[in-house]
């Protein structure tokens, strides 16, 4: 499909709306992510048994790397590592997260797609961090290998995500994002 017939103005529309007038704060709370049955880990890199994530957060107006271990490396492992948020030493180095304290659930659409399931906490970002907080839960889930796209839902109903493009309630991946990923990529 298009860029242009992906553009809807329907009742997601209401999701900008809401994200417009909210502020955000750090990470607190881990993520619950179920997976369907039959699914098995995927993986990033291992040492010492331990899996090696790449999470992504922010800094600047960019998106920033930074390696987690987990004793899975699944989109539940990384999304927890995502929302646990950056590190003191790394705050410190300037890196924060744009994403709000929420609980998401993704569930794996084969062949290739993560469907993030969120509550009316998603609408809790505000301003530019919009983007970078849809941005940053791209680049977390499409670093599993396998995974290309991801697609939002609120209660239920797809959701108009902000792209590079404009809004769109279509699956997106990293080619959305090119304006903030991380420098040298």
């Amino acid at each position: 499909m298009s860029r242009s017939h992906r553009h809807g103005r329907g009742p997601a529309a209401l999701l900008v709306l809401l994200l417009a007038g909210c502020g955000v704060g750090a990470q607190a709370e881990p993520t619950r992510v179920a997976l369907p049955a039959g699914s098995t880990p995927t993986t990033s890199g291992s040492t010492g048994g331990a899996f090696v994530l790449r999470v992504y957060f922010v800094r600047g107006n960019d998106l920033a790397a930074v390696e987690r271990r987990a004793d899975t490396a699944t989109p539940q492992a990384v999304l927890d590592q995502l929302v646990v948020g950056p590190r003191r030493s790394e705050v410190a180095g300037g890196v924060r997260t744009a994403v709000a304290p929420q609980e998401l659930l993704a569930t794996i659409e084969p062949p290739s797609e993560v469907v993030v399931a969120a509550g009316r906490d998603f609408a809790n970002v505000g301003g530019a961090n919009q983007l970078l907080a849809v941005a940053q839960l791209v680049w977390t889930l499409t670093e599993l290998p396998g995974v290309r796209t991801v697609r939002f839902t609120v209660e239920g109903a797809r959701v108009e995500v902000p792209t590079d493009e404009g809004l769109t309630s279509a699956p997106v991946g990293r080619d959305d994002y090119r304006s903030v990923h991380p420098p040298g990529t």
